[in-house]
């Protein structure tokens, strides 16, 4: 014999749980694009600023044996890679040092349903002239 005030209670607490799992899988999958952002934005940084400090100023060195880093050709290089991979990003040049900074962003899938319809990804990356 049922009991008519237990009607349709399993049915709600499936749906909690089903909403809730969703949300969980959310997370994951789209923490991992977050991550992935993130890895994308730090690596592109680095190889950006890499690339500015090999532009050194020929003219500088031929003159006077001092290797400087020529700016406007560094901001040019890391700029250039920046475009090449795909990324917005700043790039800033002063006394023989490069900082790149990026950001990358990502759809998501399942938060979307939230509202969150992207993750963004931010890195950064300094490298020096140096030479030995």
């Amino acid at each position: 014999m049922r009991r008519r005030g237990d009607d349709g209670s399993i049915s709600l607490m499936l749906v909690v749980l089903v909403l809730a799992l969703f949300v969980c899988v959310g997370l994951v999958v789209d923490g991992g694009a977050k991550l992935r952002a993130v890895q994308q934005a730090t690596h592109v940084a680095g190889e950006a600023a890499r690339a500015a400090t090999q532009q050194v100023d020929a003219g500088q060195v031929q003159q006077s044996g001092h290797v400087r880093l020529n700016p406007v050709a560094a901001r040019h290089a890391a700029q250039a890679a920046l475009s090449e991979a795909g990324v917005s990003g700043t790039v800033t040049v002063a006394a023989g040092q490069v900082r790149v900074e990026t950001s990358v962003t990502r759809p998501t899938v399942f938060l979307g349903l939230i509202g969150l319809h992207q993750v963004a990804g931010h890195g950064s990356a300094t490298a020096d002239l140096t030479i030995e």
